[in-house]
This record gives C-alpha cells, sequence and structure tokens, in this order.
C-alpha cells in the first residue's frame, strides 16, 4: 500500500493594479500622449478620472480595485481597457481641442485635466471624434461654455463682498504682519539637504536604490534647510544658492510681505496679494464644499503667506527647493550645459528634442536676423526656470491647501517631470498660434 502525502499549493499569483493598467496603457500604442506621463504610462489624473470610474468602473467591478490582482483578474482588466481604446484615443483628440480653445478663450478656472478628462471620454462615447462634428471648434466652444457657465461667479461675489469690508482687511493686514515677524531662519547647516538632492533627483536602479531614494527623500522633508531658505529669502537672500528674482518666484530681493489686497494683478507668484490666491484656489477648486467658508479661506491664505515660501506644509517646501534645484540646471538653448543630475538630464534632453526648440537653436547658430516672436521664444526658452518655478509653485499650493501630501519620492520626481512637459507644451500652443496669425494674415 503506497503512502501518499499532501503537496502546499502554489502560491496565486498576483500583479499590481498599476503594473496591470501601465501594461494595458502601453499597449494602446500613439493616440494617447496627452492623457500619459513623460514615462508612457498613464498620467495619474487619467486613472482617476477615466479609467477608473468609465473604463474599469470600480464601482460595478469591485474586483478591479484591490491594490493586487490574481492572474484571471489582471487579465480581464487588460482586456477591458484594450476594448476601450479606439475611445480613450477619440478622448485623447478632444482634450488637445478643448484644451486649444481653453486658451482661445482665455479661460483659466479649474484645472483641465480633473474638469475635462470625463467629458472628453463621453464626448468620445456619445459624438465619435471632433472631426465628425460640422465645426470642431464651435462644437469645443459650446461644451467647454456649459462646464464653465457660471462656475466661478457665486463664490468669487462672496469673496469680493467679504473683503470689500475695509474692518476685514484691517484685520487680514493684522493678522499678516504678526504672522510674518514669527518666521525666522535657524542655524542649520544646508550642505547636508543639498548633497541628499542628489539621491532623490539621481538614478536609481533596482529595488533597493529605490527605497533608499524614498528614505532620503523622507529625511529631506524633515530637514530644517526648506524653512530656513524661505526665512532667508526675507532678510538675507545672499544665503540663498539662487537668486529668488533670478527663478520668478518674486520681483524683489529681499522678499517683501505681500499685500492683502490690491488692484493690481501680480505676476510673481509671491507677490501675489492674499485675496488673489484665495480667488486663485476658488478658481482651480472642482468641489468647493470641500473647502472651508470664505472667512476661514481667507484667514488661512494669510497664514499660507507667512510662511516660508507662501507654503505651510514641510513636504511642499521641500519640495519646491527640490523643484529650483532642477530649474536653474534646465538650458535647453545651451549646448555646453551640463545638468547636476539624473532627473534634469532626462527633462533637458526631451525639451532639446522639441522641434521648436531644434528651430531656435538654429537660428542662433546662423546667427541670422530673428523676428521679434521667434525672439520671444528664444527669450522664453532662455529664462526656462521663471515658468517653469512659478508652475510648480502653483501646484505646490494647490496641494498644500488641499492637504495633498509630497511625501512619496516618486509622486515628486513625477510632478518635477509633468510641470517641465506643462510648460513645453504651452511654448509649443504658443508658437502654433504665432503660426496661424501668420497664415491668417
Amino acid at each position: 500500500m503506497s503512502t501518499g502525502h499532501l503537496t502546499a499549493p502554489a502560491a496565486a499569483v498576483t500583479t499590481p493594479r498599476r503594473v496591470v493598467i501601465d501594461q494595458a496603457w502601453r499597449a494602446i500604442g500613439p493616440g494617447v500622449e496627452v492623457l500619459s506621463a513623460a514615462d508612457g504610462g498613464p498620467l495619474r489624473r487619467t486613472i482617476k478620472r477615466i479609467l477608473d470610474p468609465l473604463v474599469l468602473r470600480l464601482r460595478s467591478n469591485p474586483q478591479f480595485s484591490a491594490p493586487l490582482l490574481d492572474a484571471a483578474t489582471a487579465s480581464e482588466a487588460l482586456e477591458v481597457i484594450l476594448d476601450n481604446a479606439p475611445r480613450l484615443r477619440c478622448a485623447a483628440t478632444w482634450f488637445e481641442l478643448l484644451k486649444a480653445e481653453r486658451r482661445r478663450l482665455k479661460i483659466t478656472s479649474g484645472n483641465a485635466q480633473e474638469l475635462y478628462f470625463p467629458v472628453c471620454f463621453e464626448l468620445a462615447t456619445t459624438r465619435g471624434l471632433p472631426s465628425q462634428q460640422g465645426s470642431p471648434r464651435d462644437a469645443a466652444e459650446a461644451v467647454l461654455r456649459g462646464i464653465h457657465e457660471d462656475r466661478d461667479r457665486t463664490a468669487i461675489e462672496v469673496l469680493n463682498r467679504y473683503v470689500d469690508d475695509e474692518s476685514v482687511i484691517a484685520g487680514l493686514e493684522q493678522q499678516l504682519i504678526l504672522g510674518w515677524g514669527d518666521v525666522r531662519a535657524g542655524d542649520g547647516i544646508p550642505g547636508p539637504f543639498l548633497a541628499g538632492l542628489t539621491t532623490v533627483l539621481g538614478a536609481a536602479a533596482g529595488h533597493g536604490a529605490r527605497m533608499a531614494r524614498q528614505r532620503v527623500w523622507t529625511a529631506l522633508v524633515a530637514d530644517a534647510t526648506p524653512f530656513d531658505f524661505g526665512a532667508r529669502a526675507r532678510t538675507d537672500p545672499r544665503a540663498l544658492p539662487w537668486s529668488i528674482t533670478e527663478v520668478g518666484l518674486s520681483s524683489t530681493e529681499p522678499q517683501c510681505p505681500p499685500l492683502v489686497w490690491t488692484a493690481a494683478e501680480r505676476s510673481r507668484p509671491l507677490d501675489r496679494s492674499v485675496v488673489e490666491r484665495v480667488r486663485g484656489t476658488l478658481r482651480r477648486a472642482l468641489d468647493r464644499d470641500e473647502l472651508p467658508d470664505i472667512p476661514s479661506l481667507c484667514a488661512e491664505e494669510v497664514d499660507r503667506a507667512c510662511a516660508p515660501w507662501g507654503l505651510m506644509a514641510e513636504d511642499k517646501q521641500a519640495a519646491l527647493v527640490a523643484g529650483i534645484e532642477i530649474a536653474v540646471d534646465l538650458a535647453p538653448l545651451d549646448e555646453s550645459a551640463v545638468p547636476r543630475f539624473e532627473l534634469s538630464r532626462t527633462i533637458q534632453a526631451r525639451l532639446r528634442k522639441e522641434a521648436y526648440v531644434l528651430h531656435a537653436r538654429r537660428y542662433l547658430a546662423a546667427g541670422e536676423p530673428i523676428h521679434p516672436r521667434q525672439q520671444q521664444v528664444i527669450d522664453d526658452l532662455g529664462a526656462f526656470a521663471r515658468p517653469y518655478v512659478a508652475r510648480l509653485w502653483a501646484r505646490l499650493h494647490g496641494r498644500d491647501v488641499w492637504q495633498e501630501p509630497c511625501d512619496d519620492v516618486d509622486d515628486v520626481r513625477g510632478l518635477l517631470e509633468g510641470v517641465a512637459r506643462s510648460v513645453s507644451l504651452d511654448h509649443r500652443q504658443r508658437i502654433k498660434s504665432m503660426l496661424e496669425l501668420e497664415v491668417a494674415r
């Protein structure tokens, strides 16, 4: 009589949900670039606003929401995403059109990706390609006006009425004076923080190196250097490794306290009045019900304006300093410029491959007379740090308001790459508009 023995069941094979989505997205191929991150995977907002609610339909298919998917579920999720590939390409085409029309109509309220991604997928499903519409531009304008109609009016009017009261302004001014005076730099040494950025912004081959990079970022967030730099920008800007005016954060050195309210709009982030910053928050907010009431929002913004860099959270302050270090590395027109960090080298290489950058470099190399419109593009590229830092500050300010963390190093690196991509897309669109104007003439 033979004796048998029990064997342990084979361990179930599981795959991280994020990996499954990334594999499916890359399998779609070209046509979804505007919905993709720099590495070719889907943007976080693409997952949040399109894939999860509209493609995978997590409410109806909760099996797709687990962090780890078994082989059968992973295969099913992959198939669902690929089945929607034509609609996703069509949604990307709609988004490009809506973004261009948004610029033409000078719409600034709300985050375009948050607002338009689900709408674009719906348009792809119900209307097909924009080219199938009688007039794609008219169709896009109608969609935008439907989204933005009366969106800003109520909250902005409440804010305007609130700050129209002189006693309110006086109280906020007193709060700002007291809060501004409370910020003082410590006597810490910035060397270790700046050295740590070499790891955070450098390459990491393998899981162990990536984990080490995360540990370094966690330590840098707890370091006092970003706070101290922000405080010294107000008293001793020469102690900083870069100029806050040259990187576009402020129009003055040392940095002056912002006004509570002024009729003049300020272009530099740290020059903007408290009311202008609150107005920007209201315009960008997708769900205002989650924001505090207007008096609380204004009081919070005064506290934020008093904090170093106009950001209260340490992780946002650290991310801004890391971003400035990237920004001063970027010189798309200078062939001899060698960035210090792996991440800035990656961004620089991507920028230099842009057709409009190659064109500008050829103009400069040829030594020919430069048209004023071309000169504007060349000037923008020569001072790339300014729009880069301004856009980074705006995104970090939004995260600060909504208390969205910057504690994940890969998320921060993705943010720093995404800002460069966004600035480059704006340059490309500006050039396209110039060319269209030339044709019209």
